[in-house]
């Protein structure tokens, strides 16, 4: 596959029921919720044909507003909790308009609770497709994934069969659980600038 062909849709979870840090993706960190920098992050990407924003909350379907072409997935109460994020990617792709996966090679998600993200977008779908992989992760400076990006071939998703074939490429952005984990991961944000 040439670059040229790779298709881009980003899912965002954006719930706000988080249990350790309350409403914790729309916490302001550098001027912006953590939902903005994750759209933004998925905004940045020329490889990118559509973004999905899941949620269940009203506060973040009104921060959405101000961006153009979002579009809104409700999330089903089923998917709230610590349910596996994978099954939440699945649930968006089979429920919205088959018009949108038109054209679409991957499915990204974009974990709005790591805001320093590394690595843009783009480079890593690049990645992704120049090694073959049908998943890929990225991981902490120590190996262990931190699920900030999440690259997986449509069919997959599609299918609601998860691949075989996972890679994984190194993003040591920060993991937001706490007040110090904001603090750093604004720090780390104001410091690329």
């Amino acid at each position: 596959m040439k670059t040229a062909d790779i298709k881009g849709l980003v899912v965002i979870p954006a719930k706000t029921d988080s249990t350790r840090l309350k409403k914790k993706n729309l916490r302001v960190i550098a001027g912006k919720t953590l939902v903005e920098h994750a759209i933004d992050y998925a905004k940045n990407g020329w490889l990118i044909k559509q973004i999905v924003v899941t949620t269940e909350s009203d506060e973040v379907r009104e921060l959405t507003k101000k961006y153009e072409d979002i579009i809104l997935c409700d999330r089903d109460k089923s998917y709230m909790g610590e349910r596996e994020v994978a099954d939440v990617y699945v649930n968006v792709v089979q429920e919205i308009s088959p018009n949108i996966l038109e054209g679409i090679t991957h499915i990204i998600g974009v974990q709005p609770d790591h805001p320093d993200r590394k690595t843009k977008v783009d480079d890593l779908l690049e990645y992704a497709v120049k090694n073959k992989y049908d998943d890929l992760v990225t991981v902490d400076s120590n190996g262990t994934r931190n699920g900030a990006v999440r690259i997986i071939k449509k069919e997959y998703v599609q299918s609601g069969m998860m691949s075989r074939r996972v890679g994984s490429h190194l993003d040591d952005c920060t993991n937001i659980h706490s007040e110090d984990d904001l603090k750093q991961a604004e720090i780390n944000i104001k410091s690329k600038k």
